[in-house]
């Protein structure tokens, strides 16, 4: 087991309450050792994303945390994590949310987590939802920022914090690049950028932007709130989802989406586009091809679909 070192005052008090509430309900002991220090690990990547409260964590912190956990090594052998291991780590983030509800606290849901024969299950959408999402942007001033994030994440498939820490400098024109920085236990690269989405962030970048910029005219991020201010995942997240209500798609709409979809999307079109796994992977930056693996049997699922 990975010993994980975490500072968060909050964090800490509430691995404490975890560990007393599985004592409470009689977990075995090991149980009651095992549980609270696997939740460790999972607020020590909660912290490199920036998150310090409880209220900041929901099912894209879970599926960021679980990228992350099929990327990392084991630390005795350097081998892959298995999917027991996996299956551990969800069991434990099931059973954190739930002592969250009994103890009266803001949780969170991992209904979009799950294991079906150790296989992670994830949403994909189809390239007409795509379409939808793109043609439900409103015509405002907001309109073209939502584009911008579409293309962010699906036509460049960052990962949430990836896409929240982009600053415009990071928007190479000349090149056709946009360039992510190395996170926590990922590494920089340069993802290209069609005509169409340079387009759209050129626009943006010129018109757009600068309208939604208030006081701090210096504020470095590519995307700005209604404040004038770098935005936060759930903030994009609730863009996502307006867009997904306007797009008049039932089936979509039925959907439980989050922006890791459209990561998980364009991997998907990828390879059903022919592209080779090992490209895919460096596109999104993993470090293992195993951790792109997946996207071979989401788009078997995907081609099963009839078409619209």
């Amino acid at each position: 087991m990975k010993q994980s070192v975490v500072t968060n005052t909050e964090f800490i008090k509430l691995e404490t309450g975890f560990k007393e509430w599985l004592q409470i309900l009689g977990y075995a002991d090991t149980s009651v050792i095992g549980h609270p220090r696997v939740l460790r690990e999972f607020f020590n990547h909660a912290e490199s994303l920036n998150l310090s409260n409880i209220q900041q964590i929901d099912n894209d912190t879970v599926y960021s945390y679980f990228e992350y956990l099929k990327e990392r090594k084991n630390v005795r052998t350097n081998a892959a994590l298995t999917n027991g291991f996996l299956n551990k780590h969800l069991q434990t983030i099931k059973l954190f949310s739930d002592y969250l509800r009994d103890a009266h606290k803001q949780s969170f849901t991992t209904d979009l987590i799950g294991f079906k024969n150790d296989t992670p299950i994830q949403v994909v959408l189809t390239q007409t939802e795509i379409n939808n999402l793109y043609q439900s942007t409103p015509h405002d001033i907001y309109g073209l920022r939502d584009k911008v994030m579409l293309d962010i994440y699906y036509g460049c498939g960052l990962r949430k914090t990836e896409g929240v820490m982009l600053d415009v400098e990071d928007v190479l024109f000349d090149r056709g690049l946009l360039y992510v920085r190395a996170g926590k236990n990922y590494t920089e690269r340069y993802v290209p950028m069609n005509t169409q989405i340079l387009n759209n962030l050129r626009n943006y970048v010129n018109d757009t932007r600068i309208s939604l910029l208030t006081s701090n005219k210096q504020e470095p991020s590519l995307f700005v709130s209604q404040r004038g201010e770098r935005p936060n995942g759930q903030s994009l997240l609730l863009r996502l989802k307006a867009l997904k209500e306007h797009t008049g798609d039932v089936q979509l709409q039925n959907k439980k989406i989050g922006l890791h979809t459209l990561r998980h999307s364009i991997a998907t079109h990828l390879l059903m586009g022919g592209m080779k796994l090992e490209s895919i992977a460096k596109f999104l930056g993993h470090k293992s091809i195993e951790s792109t693996q997946i996207y071979t049997h989401l788009a078997h699922e995907l081609q099963a679909i009839p078409r619209e």
